[in-house]
Parts: C-alpha cells; structure tokens; sequence
C-alpha cells in the first residue's frame, strides 16, 4: 500500500529556552500535534527534533488542502487554552503551503514503494527564498533536473516543494529519507553537483538554519 496525503502543509518551527526542552517536546507531541490529527481533513503529521540545522523542533500537519487550517474546528482548537504550552517558545514560525511539486498527492511514479508508514523517520526541511525574476528558471530546476536526480538517491522516500499561502514568503522543500546517512550516498552528492544546482545557488537564499535535518519524534500517520 503506497500512502498518499493532502496538498497543504502546516509547518510550525519552535525554539525553547535551555532547560525546559524535555518539557516542551512533550507538549509537541502529546497535547498540540496529537490534537490536530484529530481535525476532519487532516490527513497525518509527525513531530520532529533538529540534527543539523535550526530551530530545535519541527511539527509538520498535512492536510486534504489548505483551507482545513483555516476551517472552524481547526481554528477553534488553535484558539483553545488547553493548546497553550507551560513553558513558552523563544522561537514559534508558523507556515502554511501548498504542494507544487509533484503536482498531484502521493509520490512521483519512478519512486520505490512506500507502505502507509507516515512521514519519514528522517526529513530536511528547506525555506529557500527565490528572487521573482528567477522563479522560471527556479521551477524548471525543481522539475527537470533535482526531482528526476532525486529519485535515483537510495533511501529518500518523496521530495516535495511548496508555495506559500501564510508565513514567509518564501519556497519550502520537503525530503523524506529513512535516516541521515542518505545524504552521504555518492547519489545525494551528485544530485548537489549538477551544473544547473551550482547556477540556481548563486541567487537563491536559505533563511537561517536552512536546510534544516530532522529526527521524527511521534505521532506520524
């Protein structure tokens, strides 16, 4: 069985100060993200801590499209008092996005089956920001030369990107691997070698702590 998952994706990135980690990662995973994938139209999300990269913690909700964010059950539970957090975050970005690439839920067809095992024990989580006048040749990168290249990288289950519909306005790009090693494999570093990636790097910019790695910690579906 090969799951599929909605076009929109909530990203909600979080800081905590020094000391109250343990207590706010609880609260990620037990109280806030578990709530949400009660919401009709949600259809998974997992909670994720930082290997390399920034800030520390990662949830990440998807969703049949973006307008479950802004529906009345969704928007009352993130109104409701029982969301609050004990400790408070230094850091909290939220981002809501819709699915550009591939441009249809599920995965490409030349990617290796995925059983229904929700998001990926291992993700880099990109925020790229692309000036407007390059943006053609931005997407043209995405969808002739590094999906088809990601692809072929063992261990990587989907590479999506999204556009943004709240937040900042900027690309998020989403790689589910099985661990951190993928990105070690001689078929990551070619994908990151290609005459087209060195030019479409000389104008695009990550924000801080892009691209960040992430371990999942729970609750994926």
């Amino acid at each position: 069985m090969v799951r599929t998952h909605g076009m929109g994706l909530l990203a909600e990135l979080f800081d905590f100060a020094e000391g109250e980690e343990a207590e706010a990662s609880a609260w990620l995973n037990e109280v806030r993200l578990s709530r949400m994938l009660e919401v009709p139209g949600v259809s998974g999300g997992a909670s994720y801590e930082v290997i390399d990269g920034a800030p520390r913690f990662l949830n990440l909700v998807e969703a049949e499209n973006v307008h479950v964010y802004y529906g009345e059950e969704f928007a009352s539970l993130m109104d409701s008092a029982e969301m609050g957090s004990s400790v408070a975050p230094t850091i909290h970005i939220r981002l809501v996005s819709a699915q550009v690439y591939p441009g249809l839920p599920g995965r490409p067809p030349d990617f290796p089956s995925v059983e229904a095992a929700g998001l990926g024990p291992v993700i880099q989580f990109g925020r790229i920001n692309v000036p407007q006048d390059r943006l053609a040749d931005f997407n043209g990168w995405y969808s002739r030369d590094r999906g088809p290249l990601c692809e072929k990288v063992p261990g990587v289950r989907r590479m999506r990107r999204y556009s943004p519909v709240e937040g900042e306005r900027l690309m998020i790009v989403l790689y589910e691997m099985e661990d951190e090693s993928v990105r070690e494999t001689p078929e990551w570093k070619h994908m990151n070698a290609s005459e087209w990636t060195s030019r479409v790097r000389s104008y695009y910019r990550q924000e801080p702590g892009s691209p960040g790695v992430y371990r999942r910690m729970g609750y994926a579906r």
